[in-house]
């Protein structure tokens, strides 16, 4: 099945010439099921305007690397993508995720809600000549659901940052092919120390108990739900000591 081209103008920008070398992105060795924080977290509000800002060194962190690969790695084993599938990475960020799976789909469409991020994934994929992957600006909680039908979703670490998340997932369902794949990988439920309090705005879920997300999922029409451990992510919190925090992986059918 071929994508279809988006219907709605407003919700997607073509891609520009540019260049910004990815290439090494994913040639870096790391722990493949717990990454170690060395770093903090930023200072700044988390609201779109900082991803905006914070775009051109999002991928300076090796941690976000890591674990966008390690997500990668328990979707392959997990949910299967193939050569005929085209995927939505919803949340995508600078692509991250979107980027490691890409040689194992048909197609990448990167979606996003800041327009910082989008343009730093814009220029990795023309400095990539990926063909194959293009980037939209869409957001499901606040705008229409466009008319694309795509084989696999992924959301990789975004969902915290959704507060209508029935919403949005009852786009995905809308969105996805018959039989075709959700992939949701988050925080498992924590007692709001993973993040600090200057970014407490944008965060509207303090992680996500399995259990009640997969029921949500069911209550919209999604079946087959089978979760797993994708990685653990150790950081310093407020209180100066290291917690792990596990992220886990939801695949579900449509």
């Amino acid at each position: 099945m071929q994508t279809r081209q988006m219907h709605d103008t407003a919700c997607w920008q073509p891609i520009s010439d540019a260049s910004l070398s990815t290439q090494d992105l994913f040639r870096k060795r790391h722990g493949r099921y717990t990454v170690e924080i060395a770093d903090t977290e930023e200072t700044h509000p988390m609201t779109q305007l900082h991803f905006d800002e914070a775009a051109a060194t999002w991928d300076e962190q090796p941690r976000r690397i890591a674990v966008a690969k390690a997500i990668g790695e328990k979707i392959l084993e997990e949910a299967h993508p193939t050569k005929d599938m085209d995927v939505l990475d919803y949340g995508c960020g600078t692509g991250l995720l979107g980027l490691f799976l890409l040689p194992h789909v048909r197609s990448i469409t990167g979606a996003d809600n800041s327009a910082g991020m989008l343009d730093v994934l814009r220029k990795k994929i023309a400095e990539g000549s990926f063909d194959n992957m293009k980037a939209i600006r869409l957001d499901l909680e606040h705008g229409p659901c466009p008319a694309d039908r795509y084989n696999m979703i992924v959301v990789g670490m975004a969902m915290h940052h959704i507060a209508d998340l029935d919403r949005v997932l009852r786009a995905f369902h809308q969105m996805l092919a018959p039989d075709g794949v959700l992939c949701l990988a988050d925080l498992d439920s924590e007692p709001g120390t993973f993040h600090g309090p200057e970014i407490a705005g944008s965060v509207h879920h303090n992680g996500f108990d399995r259990t009640q997300l997969k029921a949500q999922l069911a209550e919209v029409g999604f079946t087959r739900a089978n979760d797993t451990t994708a990685t653990s992510i150790r950081k310093p919190t407020a209180t100066g000591k290291e917690e792990d925090f596990p992220v886990f992986l939801i695949v579900a059918r449509r």
